[in-house]
């Protein structure tokens, strides 16, 4: 035969436009906005005798919507065409539209971030930093050049514009590593407690590190060498709050410990800085501080946390009042005091945080535990149900079959020889039930899974024929044989649950006429349906002396059938019969409900 018969037919494919349209609605959000900020932008370079900047914005809009199916290329061509605009900006002389970004259009400035998320959600890190390095380079040069300035002295503009395109950076990559994708398992077993807190901590990691480039850029006098001095204090304070989950008290005696030599540093070489929110503290170290103590009291134990907290405020103390500033103000005791409510303000705050979390994380592990518990709890009392109705089930044809043979022995050695047959066939019906409900507790299958007599499922009229077979006592030496009767009117398909309960109740109040009913030589089971429940009596005609039950009573069996018929909102009822015997009443509602139906 041909190879041509056997390949399946080619897909048509379809028209690019229909194509297209189903790409842009995959991102209609993202797609509208770059169309609305195109649309500004266009009217404002035209205004502006800028038309020539129009292509480079048009080609970054298109990049970024093509970025979702191809972010590395897209990325890359974008670094190359914001090159490109600059340079004919900068010949033609044309004028840049900004909003938050120095000499960036808005357009521009969408289309380099949605390029990020797509790079950190769509891609590994091995590839999405070096293209993201990329960009980023590509939009620095171009603020740089646009505006006429240079990086070694940036204006107050750039440094706000270096500042907000970083916070946007973070907050970016955050969210596309947040967004993305679960790797496949073998990389997942690859993954790091440090990258899995680092990608945890990206919210604070992205605050920390705005702060510290606020400190780095903002105006004030302080020489090269102190804002040295004062950004590394900043840095080193920034990751041991990011790393403070892990081990709270020891990274918020390191920090306390570094903010104290950063101040004895300043005082020994006679070195002032500006005044910030805590006398000459840096803000980067005034927002790591207050993590570090949020962290403390979170995490910690008690006692340790308020010897954190305790290193941390004395070491902020420490600094105010020895670091050296440039502000005469704080010369005097009452210049104190305003730096002084400033940090109890944000102690109170932190520690009060801290708490907060404390006790919803506590109360979020007495939840747990309390569901575990029950879960526990529930499942074993199913396993002790089965263990009852199932095993006990066949043991206890076991052990009167086993005391018949003792009577029987010596005056009929045939009769005792076969039920000792029967005897080794309920003990291998009594091991498979006893494998199976180990397997259930593995979670193989469901527990009480057999062939004939513990699966239940949805033919409930077969079941009661097997289980009816199977426990039918046949009689042995003297003893008279017993008779089941099986009535089953049903008429409908039984649910799974409600079939399983039911044919437990039938087995086990089986079980009870043969251990506990004096004399019985008949029962008789009757089963039927309607719209609502299903209907099951069971009754025997033993004597109303009771005697001594086969290997004992644990008293389980009825309150298993009670707890059985409950839990699906059912009614169960036994005690004596009318006139002689026992009886068992149970009615479980076949809809799936709460009781309600049960009890109608």
């Amino acid at each position: 035969m041909s190879s041509f018969a056997t390949s399946p037919a080619a897909e048509p494919v379809a028209p690019w436009w229909r194509r297209l349209g189903e790409f842009l609605r995959e991102q209609w959000i993202f797609a509208g906005l770059l169309g609305l900020l195109w649309c500004g932008d266009t009217l404002g370079l035209l205004s502006n005798r800028s038309a020539a900047l129009i292509p480079g914005v048009t080609a970054m809009a298109l990049l970024a919507i093509a970025g979702r199916r191809a972010p590395l290329r897209c990325g890359l061509a974008a670094a190359v065409v914001l090159c490109g605009t600059t340079m004919v900006g900068r010949l033609t002389g044309a004028y840049f539209l900004s909003l938050g970004l120095a000499n960036i259009t808005p357009t521009e400035n969408l289309a380099g971030l949605l390029l990020v998320l797509y790079l950190f959600r769509y891609h590994p890190l091995r590839k999405a930093v070096p293209v993201t390095a990329v960009l980023v380079v590509a939009c620095v040069a171009s603020v740089l050049v646009r505006t006429g300035s240079s990086v070694v002295f940036p204006s107050n503009e750039i440094g706000q514009t270096l500042s907000f395109g970083f916070l946007q950076l973070m907050l970016t990559v955050g969210t596309g590593m947040y967004l993305r994708s679960w790797q496949p398992a073998q990389e997942e077993v690859r993954d790091t407690p440090l990258r899995a807190l680092v990608r945890r901590q990206w919210p604070v990691i992205a605050v920390l590190s705005v702060l510290v480039f606020l400190e780095f850029t903002k105006k004030g006098d302080n020489s090269l060498l102190v804002s040295l001095i004062l950004l590394l204090c900043g840095v080193v304070l920034s990751v041991l709050a990011v790393f403070g989950p892990i081990r709270p008290f020891e990274a918020a005696v390191l920090g306390s410990t570094a903010l104290v030599l950063t101040a004895l540093v300043m005082r020994f070489w006679g070195l002032e800085a500006s005044v910030s929110m805590i006398g000459g503290v840096p803000l980067a170290s005034t927002g790591a501080g207050m993590l570090l103590v949020t962290y403390a009291t979170r995490h910690a134990e008690p006692q340790r946390a308020v010897w954190a907290g305790a290193a941390l405020v004395g070491s902020a103390l420490f600094a105010l009042f020895v670091m050296p500033v440039d502000s005469s103000s704080l010369d005097d005791w009452d210049g104190f005091l305003q730096p002084v409510f400033t940090g109890g303000l944000l102690l109170v705050i932190s520690v009060g945080t801290g708490m907060y979390f404390r006790a919803r994380d506590s109360e979020r592990a007495k939840t747990v535990h309390s569901a575990v518990s029950d879960a526990q709890q529930a499942e074993r009392m199913a396993l002790a149900r089965e263990l009852h109705d199932v095993v006990a089930h066949h043991v206890t044809g076991i052990v009167v079959q086993a005391q018949a043979a003792q009577m029987v022995a010596e005056k009929n050695p045939k009769a005792a020889t076969d039920a000792l047959a029967r005897i080794a066939d309920s003990g291998t019906e009594a091991l498979t039930a006893m494998r199976r409900l180990v397997a259930s507790m593995r979670g193989a299958e469901p527990a009480g899974a057999s062939a004939a007599t513990e699966q239940a499922t949805t033919d409930l009229e077969a079941d009661l024929e097997a289980l009816v077979e199977a426990t039918r006592r046949v009689p042995v030496g003297y003893h008279a044989a017993t008779t089941v009767d099986l009535r089953v009117d049903l008429g409908r398909e039984i649910p799974p649950e409600v079939a399983r309960s039911t044919l437990r109740v039938v087995q086990e109040s089986l079980t009870n006429a043969e251990k506990h009913a004096l004399n019985a030589s008949y029962v008789q089971i009757d089963v039927r349906a309607d719209p609502i429940n299903v209907y099951a009596r069971i009754t025997d005609d033993g004597t109303a002396v009771r005697h001594k039950p086969v290997g004992g009573s644990g008293g389980y069996g009825l309150v298993g059938m009670r707890e059985r018929i409950e839990l699906l909102g059912g009614r169960f009822q036994a005690g004596p019969g009318e006139h002689v015997g026992w009886c068992v009443e149970a009615v479980l509602p076949l809809a799936e409900q709460n009781g309600e139906v049960g009890r109608r």
